[in-house]
């Protein structure tokens, strides 16, 4: 045993630094729009964060922690969890953004009482899920989880290890506030649509009280509300990819 001794002490720093690693990288993989999805299975994910960590443990750019404290390293890996979910949550800004304006046009056009799979942690409405599962497979098509991985290795110059406070709480905020008034935005024709349509059968039911409007307009208002949708879901996620980057903040 005791020639093995060198390599303990060799293999001491790099196992630290690993820990560090998988500790920032987790839930930034976890969150990943298309690869973070609930129905990618844990282990894939897993696998996939285990190897991008030995990747960027073995580049060579990043300084192993310069702690042997048990309590020290334990406060860097608590931090670098927070800085993992700090930053994974601007990406999935970007998956949750078509998320709610998916739910508002469902909620519109007549449709939130039909729910798809639970792509989240619960079940979404069918528009939800034809959105995000669009969006996933844009971004991935992209080669967006490349780039998001490409940006976290150059992130470490900007936040060294344990650094929470280089954290920019003023972008967090301004990320959320934008991925939220985004997703309104997207589904704004849709609230608008809706509307004119309660205003014309409110004039339409005043006019004619004996006409049973609501059996003629339902009909009408999920039909026209997805013939819509059929039209403008291109433009809508054309204008959203635009938008990830800035959401996203740091990539």
């Amino acid at each position: 045993m005791d020639g093995l001794e060198p390599f303990a002490i060799e293999l001491t720093p790099w196992i630290a630094l690993f820990m560090t690693v998988v500790a920032r990288l987790s839930f930034i993989i976890f969150f990943l729009p298309g690869i973070g999805e609930q129905v990618v299975p844990v282990r894939v994910r897993a696998m996939l964060l285990v190897a991008v960590a030995l990747a960027l443990a073995s580049s060579g750019f990043l300084a192993a922690p310069q702690t042997t404290d048990i309590g020290a390293l334990f406060t860097l890996l608590l931090s670098e969890i927070l800085i993992g979910f700090l930053l994974g949550v601007m990406l999935r800004l970007s998956i949750w953004m078509l998320t709610i304006a998916g739910t508002v046009i469902a909620q519109s056009i007549g449709l939130a009482q039909f729910l798809g799979i639970a792509l989240e942690h619960e079940a979404q409405t069918l528009t939800a899920n034809l959105l995000s599962m669009a969006g996933a497979a844009i971004l991935l098509s992209a080669n967006f989880h490349v780039e998001a991985i490409a940006a976290l290795a150059r992130l470490y110059t900007d936040i060294p290890l344990g650094a929470v406070s280089m954290i920019n709480g003023p972008m967090l905020a301004q990320s959320f506030f934008s991925a939220m008034s985004f997703a309104l935005l997207l589904a704004w024709p849709f609230v608008a649509f809706n509307l004119l349509y309660n205003i014309c059968l409110g004039f339409i039911n005043k006019a004619l009280p004996s006409l049973m409007v609501a059996f003629v307009g339902a009909p009408f208002m999920v039909g026209a509300g997805v013939a819509l949708l059929t039209l403008s879901i291109a433009g809508l996620l054309i204008a959203w990819k635009d938008r990830v980057l800035q959401v996203a903040g740091w990539l």
